[in-house]
C-alpha cells in the first residue's frame, strides 16, 4: 500500500511541474489565497466536494487552457425550466484528456460565445455569481483527467498560491448514537464495545470564517498506522465514489468530520496520532493517551 501512495504522489507532482506553465488560475485576483473558500475531497454531508471554491462576485472567469467549449447552459437558455443544481455553467475540453468546468456563473452569457470554435487560455468564459444551488457569490472549479474518468485537485495542476498557516486539530469524538464525547488527553472514558471515533481538522486561511479541508491525515491508533487518507483524485469504482486509496465518502466521514474508525480500544492506556497536512505540506500533529475501562 505505501508503495500506491509513493507512486500515486509521484505521478500528480510530476504532472504538476508538468502543466504549472500550461494551466493558470480561472480566477486573476490579488490575495488568491485567501479567496478560496473550499478545497477538493471536502465532505458535502452526503458526497465530495468535487472542486475547490473560490470567493468572487461578478469578475472575469478565464478559461485555465487552450480548449474546446464542449458544453455550456445559462438559466436564459430554457426560462422554465428549473435551474440546475450547477447554476450557469461551461465546460472546456483541453488536450492529453484534461477537462475544466467552471460553475455558478452570473446570468448573462459572453457575447458571440456560441459561434466560437476554439478557447484561448485566460480568455473571459464568464464572470462569477450565485446561480444554481448556492450561498453565495463564487466560482466552483473542476478539473478532470482521462476524458472526464477522473476529477483532480486542480491545485495540483494550478500555479501555487501561498499558505503558511498549518491545519487545527480541535476535538476527538466519540458517538453513540446522538450522544457525542470528546476525548481529551488524561480522560478515563468507560466503554462496552467499539464506537465510530471520528475527528474535526480544517485547514484556517487568513480569512475569518474560511475553514477549509485537509489535503493528507494519517491516523495512529496504540502506535501503529491505523489509516492514511489522501485527496488528490476521486474516481467511480463499483458505483462508488472513492479517493486515492479506494475509500468510499462513509469510510472517511462521520457527521461531516474526518473518520478514524470503529476503534477496539483496549482496557487500559490507549492512545491515538492523528498529523494532518494541508496541500503546501504544513502539518500539525496531535496525539492524545486516555484510559479505558471496558464494561460489561
Amino acid at each position: 500500500m505505501y508503495i500506491f501512495f509513493l507512486v500515486i504522489s509521484l505521478f500528480f507532482y510530476t504532472f504538476l511541474e508538468a502543466n504549472e506553465k500550461f494551466f493558470t488560475w480561472p480566477i486573476l485576483t490579488e490575495n488568491l489565497d485567501s479567496r478560496i473558500s473550499s478545497l477538493f475531497g471536502e465532505s458535502r454531508g452526503d458526497h465530495f466536494h468535487n472542486g475547490i471554491d473560490i470567493s468572487s462576485e461578478n469578475e472575469p472567469v478565464r478559461a485555465i487552457g487552450y480548449g474546446t467549449v464542449v458544453y455550456s447552459r445559462y438559466s436564459s437558455d430554457d426560462p422554465f425550466l428549473n435551474p440546475l443544481g450547477t447554476g450557469n455553467c461551461v465546460w472546456v475540453a483541453h488536450e492529453k484528456g484534461y477537462l475544466s468546468g467552471y460553475l455558478h456563473l452570473k446570468d448573462g452569457r459572453e457575447k458571440g460565445f456560441l459561434s466560437k470554435e476554439d478557447i484561448m487560455q485566460s480568455e473571459v468564459l464568464g464572470r462569477t455569481g450565485n446561480t444554481g444551488h448556492s450561498k453565495g457569490s463564487h466560482l466552483h472549479f473542476i478539473l478532470a483527467r482521462d476524458y472526464g474518468r477522473v476529477l483532480v485537485n486542480p491545485l495540483l495542476f494550478l500555479p501555487p498560491v501561498q499558505d503558511t498557516l498549518p491545519p487545527q486539530i480541535t476535538q476527538v469524538i466519540l458517538t453513540n448514537n446522538e450522544k457525542y464525547t470528546f476525548i481529551n488527553n488524561g480522560d478515563t472514558i468507560n466503554i462496552s464495545k467499539p464506537f465510530p471515533i471520528s475527528v474535526s481538522i480544517f485547514d484556517k486561511t487568513n480569512k475569518a470564517g474560511f475553514e477549509r479541508g485537509i489535503q493528507h491525515v494519517i491516523f495512529k491508533f496504540n502506535g501503529k498506522k491505523y489509516k492514511e487518507v489522501q485527496f488528490n483524485q476521486i474516481f467511480l469504482k463499483d458505483r462508488y465514489w472513492v479517493n486515492d486509496e479506494g475509500f468510499k465518502f462513509e469510510e472517511l466521514y462521520f457527521k461531516n468530520n474526518y473518520f478514524i474508525g470503529e476503534l477496539n480500544f483496549l482496557s487500559g492506556e490507549n492512545s491515538i496520532e492523528i498529523e494532518a497536512f494541508d496541500f503546501n505540506r504544513n502539518s500539525t500533529k496531535k496525539i492524545i493517551s486516555f484510559y479505558v475501562n471496558r464494561i460489561k
